[in-house]
């Protein structure tokens, strides 16, 4: 088959990798990954229903209609045909990036069952790593690691340090990554984002999110 829209094939598979990525860090990685590896890669976490939501039905449906969505702009990508300056693609990183990006992942994950820590430092640490890398050596990239390493340090920071700490590292950390940052708007959005999250999973749809961190014994809110 011969690729008639490089755009539609690289958004697509983009597309579809980060969605599944999400996929498979909520609820865990499958049972024939986790034999082969000795112990479950990736715990995962409770889906739930549509009507008592867990921690990883957001997760699972938003990365699942991610995924769809890639795979459909992927497979049009053999269809749809484009020409001239639309067809020249110009990604801020290379296939070098990538296989790089890869391996600080897999290296942290084999080094926290090495040290016998949870892999929730591993995903954690390479994200930092990555968004140090990308801020230093691809600056182009900045925008687009940073928003995907808020999405993790708010998936791995929220059992241990609780919703109110999580969303406000989410908030910071992607605003970091726009072409203006400002101290104040930030601290404002993420006081609104908490109020809200909250108010609407905690309080509305009583969602199981802890607010406080697990070091927190006394919280007024549960």
């Amino acid at each position: 088959m011969q690729i008639k829209n490089p755009k539609d094939f690289w958004a697509g598979l983009m597309f579809f990798v980060f969605g599944a990525a999400f996929v498979v860090i909520a609820v865990g990685t499958p049972d024939f990954i986790n034999r082969i590896w000795g112990d479950k890669l990736i715990p995962g976490y409770q889906i739930g229903s549509a009507v008592r939501m867990g921690p990883a039905y957001f997760p699972v449906v938003l990365g699942g209609l991610l995924a769809v969505l890639g795979a459909i702009i992927f497979f049009r990508s053999f269809v749809s045909h484009i020409s001239g300056d639309a067809a020249v693609v110009k990604l801020p990183f290379n296939i070098i990036d990538l296989a790089i990006a890869a391996g600080i992942f897999v290296v942290a994950t084999f080094a926290a069952k090495m040290l016998g820590i949870s892999n929730d430092y591993a995903m954690l640490g390479s994200a930092l790593i990555l968004s140090v890398l990308a801020i230093v050596f691809r600056p182009e990239t900045k925008a687009l690691v940073l928003i995907l390493a808020s999405g993790l340090a708010f998936a791995y920071l929220l059992k241990p340090l609780g919703l109110v700490i999580a969303s406000i590292a989410v908030v910071f950390i992607s605003a970091y990554g726009g072409h203006e940052f400002k101290w104040k708007e930030v601290a404002i959005l993420s006081l609104v984002l908490v109020i809200f999250s909250v108010l609407v999973f905690v309080k509305g749809l009583t969602l199981p999110f802890p607010i406080c961190p697990d070091f927190v014994e006394s919280c007024p809110i549960r």
